[in-house]
């Protein structure tokens, strides 16, 4: 009887052996399954409150705004158009951010019927480096005008390694 004993203890001793690795290791990978999943959850958390203050802060802008957009907007352009003004703000802003302007061209569009604004469209070719262009383009959003950026076009100059860019943008004015 005392035999019997010993060699279930014996077997059950091995078994534990061999299968505790694997069951501790379990074990374990659930621990960091579940500290991961609290993690992520805390993450979700904080990004749903920034998400909602997002909102509430576009609900106040839209309120401010008072769905006069129209009205809004004619402070902000120009009565008159005034292209000399537009070419040396664009030859400032470009020689300011270290970038050559070569070209511009400003066309007027076709005025849409209903809207209280014309729009002009600006073609401005110029060379330099990727920084200067983004420098450009902060410099652009910074200037007091509104200017929508529609395309930029990049290219490189292979005898002088410097990159080519052409942007193309509307500004406006009041008819």
């Amino acid at each position: 009887m005392n035999r019997k004993n010993i060699f279930g203890a014996f077997t059950l001793a091995i078994a534990l052996f061999f299968f505790w690795p694997a069951v501790y290791g379990s074990y374990q990978e659930m621990r960091a399954l579940q500290t991961a999943l609290s993690e992520r959850q805390t993450l979700s958390d904080s990004r749903a409150a920034i998400l909602s203050k997002a909102a509430e802060e576009y609900k106040k802008y839209q309120t401010a705004l008072g769905g006069d957009v129209g009205r809004n907007f004619i402070q902000l352009v120009p009565v008159k158009k005034n292209t000399a003004e537009l070419v040396s703000a664009m030859e400032d802003i470009a020689q300011s951010s270290g970038v050559q302007l070569t070209q511009v061209q400003i066309t007027e569009a076709k005025a849409k019927e209903g809207d209280p604004y014309k729009t002009l469209s600006l073609s401005l070719e110029m060379s330099g480096s990727y920084p200067a262009l983004r420098s450009f383009l902060t410099n652009l959003e910074e200037y007091v005008r509104i200017l929508n950026v529609s395309s930029i076009e990049i290219s490189s100059d292979e005898t002088t390694g410097q990159l080519r860019y052409v942007v193309k943008a509307d500004s406006y004015f009041l008819k």
